[in-house]
């Protein structure tokens, strides 16, 4: 029996020249509806290009810094001897490169900036009032009963001084600064060049110039308060593992003394094996406090020779480009996104159109 072909009348599958067909149908749809698109798309440029023209221009205020290489803390424990286990490492195994961009974006270097006073606009006051007013803060806290006309003071620069509705005030900017959103302070590390990048970027130029150098000044006085923090708490404990040397060899050397001084220069086997005892035990004890001494000159050396472990190479300075919406782009893209849209609803009208 012969195997025949059997043609099912109901295929949905289209055929290449049903393809054809209906692309030649969406080319005529296409001309049929050109002035209708362009009108669309017309529109849809004008809108894109006046929410370019209509954005408001941001200017960031940038500083770009380097880490000195040499610093107090962690290259002066090579140099010391016997004692450096005892005084301890360099402080953990974070990198000093990881720690200070996490400084730089900490809520205790940005708090405190906060409570600077800087010149915006030929007006002195807190960064902090500044910025509610350049964000429009005061708009937004209108019916809020707690936050409406709050107010910092000049006088209260903690924390701790501000009162409830000033605490509340302070955490909402606070997290404008640092949350995770946060897009007014960046913070950047190029591990090629090692050049740390601070950015402030607000709408007010003024701002953004001032409260960069707060910040960076503020970054560069803690790094260097713990520096010198640190090296002074070295110092504190060597002078005390010096008085703790000091005070037993002080004690060997008069038991020495006593036992010569019994026997009368006259030694027995017994009195030799003690006497050598406290020889031996004074020697090790002469040699531990010098080695003391000298590690403690190191670390008041160092101590005093200590500098700021931040070098800027770059600082912000008036006037700045501002960044904005390109006018092009977001034309073009209006243009694009209404023809598109345009065309599938006219599409989709006469599809509707058709069935019924």
């Amino acid at each position: 029996m012969e195997n025949r072909e059997i043609i099912d009348p109901n295929n949905d599958e289209l055929s290449l020249k049903e393809i054809i067909q209906k692309i030649i149908g969406l080319v005529t749809f296409f001309k049929l509806q050109f002035w209708k698109l362009l009108i669309f798309s017309i529109i849809g440029g004008g809108i894109g290009f006046w929410l370019a023209y209509s954005s408001t221009p941001i200017y960031s205020a940038r500083t770009k810094f380097l880490m000195k290489e040499s610093g107090g803390g962690s290259s002066l424990m090579s140099s010391l001897g016997s004692l450096g286990s005892l005084i301890g490492g360099a402080g953990g195994t974070a990198s000093p490169l990881d720690r200070t961009l996490a400084i730089m974006g900490s809520e205790k270097i940005v708090g405190d900036a906060l409570f600077k006073k800087i010149f915006v606009e030929g007006k002195l006051d807190l960064a902090i009032n500044h910025l509610i007013e350049i964000q429009e803060l005061r708009k937004l806290w209108e019916k809020d009963t707690v936050l409406n006309g709050v107010q910092f003071l000049q006088n209260r620069t903690t924390k701790e001084s501000l009162n409830f509705k000033q605490r509340k005030a302070y955490k909402i900017v606070i997290n404008l600064l640092i949350g995770e959103k946060a897009t007014i302070i960046g913070k950047i590390f190029d591990k090629k060049s090692g050049v740390f990048d601070l950015t402030v970027n607000t709408k007010n130029e003024d701002f953004s110039i001032e409260f960069n150098k707060v910040l960076y000044n503020e970054l560069e006085m803690f790094m260097y308060n713990q520096s010198t923090n640190s090296s002074g708490k070295n110092i504190e404990i060597i002078a005390s593992k010096l008085d703790s040397i000091k005070t037993e060899l002080n004690g060997v050397q008069n038991a020495l003394a006593r036992n010569t001084d019994r026997t009368l220069g006259l030694l027995m086997q017994e009195d030799k094996v003690d006497q050598k005892k406290l020889m031996m035990k004074e020697q090790m004890l002469t040699i531990m406090y010098g080695e003391a001494q000298k590690n403690l000159e190191t670390f008041k050396f160092v101590n005093e020779s200590i500098n700021k472990g931040l070098e800027v190479i770059q600082t912000p300075f008036s006037p700045i480009q501002p960044s904005s919406k390109s006018k092009v782009k977001f034309t073009l893209i209006g243009f694009l996104a209404s023809g598109i849209l345009g065309f599938g609803l006219l599409f989709i009208k006469k599809w509707v159109n058709d069935l019924l």
